[in-house]
């Protein structure tokens, strides 16, 4: 087990998707009772449970079972066998060999076993991702919703979006005490954020970050950081259950230490000319995960760029008096930054 499981360690750091009462401002209409219209049908939203499917076919009926899931799962089929468990395609002459190779190899049924007895029923996850799709609809009423599968990764991925696809994968999610997640030696860090509880922010923040890329012409710190916070703050407008830190990926302590500490922070940043800064180094520090924030005090939670672009925007949106939509729509992080006229003070 320990061989194989370290094995896919490999493909797991180097493919894991960085996927992220609180002040959140109600959003008028967006009441829902959890069935997600689709088109004119009228049909309310289904996880389908790709791995159950996969790992149903039987060799002797190989050709008709993978003819099925063609016509159930269409062109993510493909993408999953060559990119995400790198099987290969379809019409490779080795296909079927590798496929029940997969399948069939104990490692790899012993991880979907412990999907399977976590994961017995999505029917909550199920109404939450309903509800927050429902009301990205009241905003955009001819967005694309996705189909939503589940899949086992392999450990690789934990959100992928993909065309009119979004698969989750349930052996991201099997819990900070995980012995899988053991073996890989993960730090800490990142097991907490392999939690149940995380995979409906997941989903929800995966689907914004491929549904608004960000184009602003500028490169720097304070881009990165506002974007995310748009990202950021339209995700807890359409998870409007969720806390301010649960939508942050953070512990009530973490979030704590940010609001006694803001001004702090805003000073850090201020005194370190961080905002106009290209250094992709800053980017690391202040934006992307880890254990801690480089230059804070232990206590201090990672990606605190993050939490301070969530604030900007919180802020730009009090003041100015804008709908989302205005938001989303508006590129120039700058102007964000400068309109937002957020100010905690000066720390001591």
């Amino acid at each position: 087990m320990k061989g194989c499981i370290q094995a896919l360690l490999f493909v797991f750091l180097t493919a894991l998707l960085s996927c992220t009462g609180n002040g959140k401002q109600p959003l008028a209409g967006l009441e829902t009772n959890n069935e997600l219209p689709s088109g004119k049908e009228g049909t309310s939203i289904k996880i389908q449970r790709f791995e159950q499917d996969l790992f149903s076919i039987d060799v002797k009926r190989f050709q008709e079972d993978t003819t099925k899931l063609r016509k159930k799962y269409g062109t993510f089929l493909e993408l999953y066998f060559n990119r995400i468990v790198r099987l290969g395609g379809l019409n490779n002459p080795m296909f079927k060999q590798n496929l029940d190779g997969f399948v069939h190899d104990p490692d790899i049924q012993s991880v979907y076993q412990a999907v399977q007895a976590q994961f017995k029923s999505l029917e909550n996850e199920q109404k939450q991702i309903a509800g927050a799709f429902e009301r990205y609809r009241v905003l955009y009423p001819d967005s694309l919703i996705p189909a939503i599968y589940t899949m086992l990764s392999g450990f690789s991925y934990t959100i992928v979006t993909a065309d009119s696809a979004l698969a989750i994968g349930l052996d991201m999610y099997l819990g900070a005490d995980s012995h899988f997640y053991e073996l890989l030696g993960l730090p800490n860090y990142k097991k907490m954020q392999m939690r149940r509880e995380r995979l409906v922010n997941d989903v929800v923040r995966a689907y914004l970050l491929s549904s608004w890329e960000m184009q602003d012409p500028h490169h720097d710190l304070v881009t990165r950081m506002i974007y995310q916070g748009k990202i950021l703050y339209l995700s807890s407008l359409l998870l409007p259950e969720e806390s301010e830190a649960s939508i942050l990926g953070y512990t009530e302590k973490e979030l704590t230490w940010c609001k006694e500490n803001e001004a702090k922070v805003w000073s850090h940043f201020i005194d370190r000319k961080l905002f106009y800064s290209t250094d992709f180094n800053d980017e690391l520090a202040y934006i992307s995960d880890g254990p801690f924030t480089k230059g804070f005090p232990d206590e201090a939670p990672a990606r605190i760029g993050v939490w301070l672009g969530l604030q900007l925007v919180k802020s730009f949106m009090i003041k100015g008096d804008y709908s989302p939509q205005e938001l989303m729509a508006e590129k120039d992080a700058r102007k964000i930054f400068s309109q937002s006229k957020y100010k905690p003070g000066r720390a001591t």
